[in-house]
């Protein structure tokens, strides 16, 4: 691709990005159906999943895949996306797909071999594949997956007998909370520093891809109904409200573990000396990629413990994880973190874990 090409490849996406998705005032970025997106950087959703994985202590490759088919499918049901003409219907609808793998910064997908060529991690990215395979066909399919390089994938399907039915719609949790009804009046256009390369693009210098927040919550179903027993001195660490489900418990505490990895193992910056540091780390790497934002902050005690209000949201997993990850990194303790329902907010407490236990 010339650079003039490039060029061209790059303000196309990023004009197409624009007209599709806005950025909230509570932190999110959403399409024009009122669905969550975040904008991940390629190797932050390597070490966020390999944490995810490695804390949980089971191989989780295929319900991560499977949570990709499931929401790929329901948004191409959900969206007038594929609602198009009989006349050279196929051809038309595979041309509609690659350009949403364009759009998103999932590389690209050749359906009639079936090779995936992305900067993505493998699970997902089959997983995406896998439901414009399912559409084409009109059928199920069992699939596995081959990583021939680090772009490239090679997927093997075989007929499932299993017959074709819409994918359910996102599961809501207890800090979850119905979006269908909220204004999308506050917002302003995404502000992204995009570059069209080989198989996805990147932001500002880094390899980037949106991820559609449901394929997280379909993920934390799946893990809340493994029974993981987290470790009880991990579970010290986290007091929630009685109104909250038990249940779902791990596949929080574990995103947020996760996401302590990924802050750590970053050259992200990460200075604290006031409330005012929260809101610029929150302007500086949350709001603009869609990981949320709080309603309000204020301070508990001397040692850097805080209270911030969160609206319900299915971004609070990540969102809190990241807020846990900047206090340990930036106040250089180990946190003990406590969620309650406040003013039909959550109040989300972060202090210092020692205080606890002197």
């Amino acid at each position: 691709m010339s650079s003039e090409d490039e060029s061209n490849s790059s303000k196309d996406i990023l004009a197409s990005l624009e007209q599709e998705f806005t950025c909230m005032s509570d932190g999110s970025i959403r399409d024009s159906l009122g669905h969550f997106y975040s904008v991940w950087r390629v190797t932050d959703f390597h070490r966020w999943w390999l944490a995810f994985e490695s804390h949980s202590g089971i191989p989780l490759g295929r319900k991560l895949m499977n949570a990709a088919t499931d929401h790929e499918e329901y948004f191409l049901n959900k969206s007038a996306l594929l609602d198009i003409g009989w006349l050279l219907k196929k051809k038309r609808v595979k041309s509609i797909l690659d350009q949403r793998w364009k759009q998103m910064g999932w590389g690209q997908f050749f359906h009639s071999n079936q090779t995936v060529f992305s900067h993505v991690l493998a699970p997902l990215c089959s997983g995406f594949a896998l439901a414009n395979l399912e559409i084409i066909k009109s059928q199920r399919l069992k699939v596995q997956w081959r990583q021939i390089s680090n772009v490239q994938i090679q997927l093997d399907t075989d007929p499932d007998i299993r017959s074709i039915s819409p994918a359910p719609q996102p599961p809501v949790f207890d800090w979850d909370s119905d979006t269908a009804n909220q204004s999308f009046k506050h917002g302003h256009s995404l502000s992204l520093d995009l570059r069209a390369s080989e198989h996805g693009w990147s932001h500002s210098g880094e390899q980037c891809f949106f991820l559609p927040v449901g394929v997280l919550s379909r993920l934390f179903e799946s893990v809340n109904m493994q029974g993981l027993q987290l470790p009880p001195e991990l579970l010290q660490q986290w007091e929630f409200s009685e109104q909250f489900n038990s249940s779902q418990v791990v596949s929080l505490i574990l995103a947020s573990l996760a996401m302590n990895d990924v802050v750590s193992q970053s050259e992200r910056p990460i200075y604290i000396q006031d409330l005012n540091s929260w809101s610029q780390l929150v302007e500086a790497y949350l709001k603009p990629l869609g990981f949320g934002s709080f309603e309000s902050i204020h301070a508990l005690d001397d040692q850097g413990g805080v209270e911030f209000e969160l609206h319900p949201s299915p971004l609070i997993p990540i969102t809190i994880g990241f807020l846990v990850a900047f206090w340990q990194r930036g106040i250089g303790r180990k946190a003990k973190v406590k969620m309650v329902i406040k003013n039909g907010n959550w109040s989300f407490q972060i202090t210092s874990f020692l205080a606890y236990t002197d």
